[in-house]
């Protein structure tokens, strides 16, 4: 369906959670709908980065919805508040992302309708998949954090910045305590990334990218990677869905291949008995944004299509 001619649509919904306004940004094929592909974008970046992604998806016959989460992009109410998520509830993003599934639902109740996870997004992802997982034909976990043990001292340090004065303020000490690694390992900020430099300068010069968060947004932050690994109010309803975890092997974000494989046994253990695994070796974090990235919207499209 390669060439297919696609509409554009952008458009405002209000959060169930708080009213916020979020920015949303959908792509259809005109020849007919094979599938609805909802995605969940990453820390510090906005839905404008997926439109590459989405053409290809929609070319092949697949409806894209996508998102600003609060405190990126357009779902901000002012543009001091980037990386500031307006609650201390990280349930809210997935409130958020089920919302967006709801409004496309209402136009195209009978099309099945898959959800692509980055970074995260992935966590966000998981938070929804403990509550709404009927609502999914299949689930990508793209550069998925796996568990960190050392998630418990970041919120605590989070914990002694809350309160109106210094929510607000940008984390600076927690930013580099979270990242700092990443950053020596590669040789430079943001080159962990991506192996492909033009891309890496592409994010460097997006103003509405690799901004710090506030403490309010890394409270959010660990607080969503503490829920990803706590099995309980988990309601597997959806046994058989289909899914698949994939990273780079040099992405620090899955911090070791053993962990990466170790979220899938989590998986395997919480009742999710579909549950693929790809590491593309020597890639590191965007994989939509590696060298090679066609490929890895080829296999993106085969598991779509295979689900």
């Amino acid at each position: 369906m390669g060439g297919a001619k696609i509409t554009r649509k952008t458009l405002r919904l209000p959060s169930p959670v708080d009213g916020l306004s979020l920015a949303v940004e959908k792509m259809e094929p005109a020849d007919g709908i094979r599938g609805i592909v909802q995605i969940s974008h990453g820390m510090a970046e906005h839905k404008e980065r997926y439109e590459d992604f989405m053409t290809f998806l929609a070319e092949n016959g697949y409806l894209c919805v996508i998102h600003d989460h609060r405190g990126h992009g357009g779902s901000v109410r002012r543009p001091e508040d980037l990386g500031y998520f307006y609650t201390e509830d990280p349930a809210a993003l997935a409130e958020d992302l089920y919302a967006v599934t709801a409004m496309i639902r209402a136009e195209h109740p009978q099309v099945p309708l898959y959800l692509f996870s980055h970074s995260m997004g992935t966590l966000v992802a998981r938070s929804y998949l403990k509550r709404h997982d009927r609502a999914l034909s299949g689930l990508v976990l793209c550069g998925p954090p796996t568990r960190n043990p050392l998630v418990g001292l970041a919120l605590a340090l989070a914990g002694l910045t809350r309160g109106k004065a210094l929510a607000a303020r940008r984390a600076r000490l927690l930013n580099r305590l979270t990242f700092g690694g990443a950053y020596r390992r590669f040789g430079g900020e943001n080159q962990w990334l991506s192996s492909d430099p033009e891309q890496v300068a592409r994010y460097q010069r997006d103003p509405l990218c690799g901004f710090i968060f506030t403490n309010n947004g890394m409270l959010n932050l660990y607080r969503l990677q503490q829920a990803a690994f706590d099995p309980a109010g988990w309601q597997v309803a959806n046994p058989e869905l289909p899914v698949l975890l994939m990273a780079g092997s040099d992405d620090p974000v899955i911090g070791s291949e053993a962990r990466f494989f170790e979220l899938k046994d989590f998986l395997n253990r919480l009742g999710y008995r579909q549950v693929d695994t790809k590491l593309y070796p020597g890639l590191r974090h965007e994989l939509l944004n590696e060298r090679d990235r066609s490929a890895v919207y080829r296999d993106v499209l085969q598991f779509l299509q295979g689900c």
